[in-house]
């Protein structure tokens, strides 16, 4: 199981390096593309990670950071019959079950990954780490037909919307097939 990691060492190691110009570019053709994949219990936040596969196996290095997002307890969530502790414990260990089979597959292939845990608005959460860590892509799953999210938050259109940072999102298909334009996607 890899380690979960703290989002500042990860952005110091990203910004570190140096030498000449040369060597700097050098280094970005070589390097392995570094992909965030936000991760929930469902299985279509696992179409990112049969992505990066697929680019792995396509003889393009990746690496990715896997995120995990869980939204600040609220009333509403059952604050009536649990403490606010327990519902976070829960969360927290919820995050880190899901974090470790999404690990796997990758672990399998001998794609680098981490594994991060976060707290609060999940688009926020998504562009933050994007931007912290220095992500060369965000991959998402295809967007829902908009008939189908009527009564539940769309995120990965919010998360293409607000354009995460500069960060290109990339949404993947069931099999892993990836859309680098996603101002193409239909607002049907």
């Amino acid at each position: 199981m890899s380690s979960p990691a703290f989002p500042d060492d990860l952005a110091r190691k990203a910004r570190g390096g140096g030498g000449s110009a040369g060597v700097h570019r050098a280094d970005e053709r070589d390097r392995a593309r570094r992909l965030l994949i936000p991760v929930t219990p469902g299985e279509r936040s696992r179409w990112g990670i049969t992505y990066a596969l697929r680019q792995q196996r396509n003889g393009e290095p990746v690496e990715v950071v896997l995120l995990f997002v869980c939204e600040a307890v609220t009333a509403a969530d059952g604050l009536r019959f649990r403490t606010y502790v327990e519902m976070a414990r829960v969360q927290a260990e919820t995050g880190a079950k899901v974090l470790h089979d999404a690990a796997q597959p990758l672990l399998a292939a001998g794609v680098p990954c981490q594994e991060i845990y976060r707290e609060g608005d999940i688009v926020a959460q998504i562009g933050d780490v994007a931007e912290q860590l220095a992500c060369d892509a965000i991959v998402l799953p295809r967007p829902h037909a908009r008939i189908a999210t009527l009564l539940a938050r769309d995120v990965v259109r919010e998360v293409i919307g607000r354009k995460a940072r500069g960060v290109p999102v990339v949404t993947a298909d069931s099999e892993g097939v990836g859309v680098h334009s996603p101002a193409q996607h239909p607002r049907s």
